[in-house]
């Protein structure tokens, strides 16, 4: 179940051309933005970012960081689990943040996915980097997508990660609350 929708949405944001990847990444910022505007309390905290695979919606980092300053931290792989850095400028890398870095442990995630419901369950790529991370976190989780990956139900397992936002290019949506804002 878990494998065909994956396919599916994957399939979806494929045949997605640049120009559409660029036009969603930079409307989704905004939407971040006006997120994270809205919550002032998380700019002193570190944040945490991710290096987009191909396929994947993500940020334009420089103008989220031009309109809400803080410390972002990326995705490294240490023993083969995922941790995180605070490259020295702009991230380099794909997936994983290249060196120099310094550790840090966020306090709040943006969180990738194939695909998101409502409930704030998460379809990953099926490696399971984040669910293992945050399964003794407490930290706030931030999804972010293409309105086109959310869906009604998302299969969901014991040990899968849930969002407390789920952020499109055009709503932000708090999942505790079940409302858009």
């Amino acid at each position: 179940m878990k494998e065909n929708l994956r396919t599916e949405l994957l399939t979806k944001l494929s045949a997605l051309s640049f120009d559409e990847f660029q036009s969603l990444s930079f409307k989704l910022t905004n939407q971040l933005i006006k997120f994270l505007t809205s919550v002032p309390e998380l700019q002193s905290q570190v944040g945490a970012a991710y290096l987009p695979l191909k396929a994947e919606i993500a940020p334009a980092y420089q103008e989220l960081l031009k309109a809400y300053p803080c410390s972002l931290a990326f995705p490294i792989l240490f023993e083969g689990e995922m941790l995180f850095g605070i490259p020295n400028g702009m991230p380099k890398g794909s997936t994983w943040l290249e060196a120099p870095y310094v550790p840090a442990d966020p306090e709040w995630l943006l969180v990738p996915g194939v695909g998101f419901d409502l409930s704030g369950a998460r379809l990953g790529r099926g490696k399971g980097f984040y669910d293992r991370y945050l399964a003794d976190k407490d930290v706030i989780t931030i999804g972010l997508a293409w309105t086109e990956q959310l869906v009604k139900k998302i299969p969901v397992e014991k040990h899968d990660c849930h969002m407390d936002f789920i952020i499109t290019e055009e709503f932000c949506w708090d999942v505790n609350q079940q409302e858009k804002f």
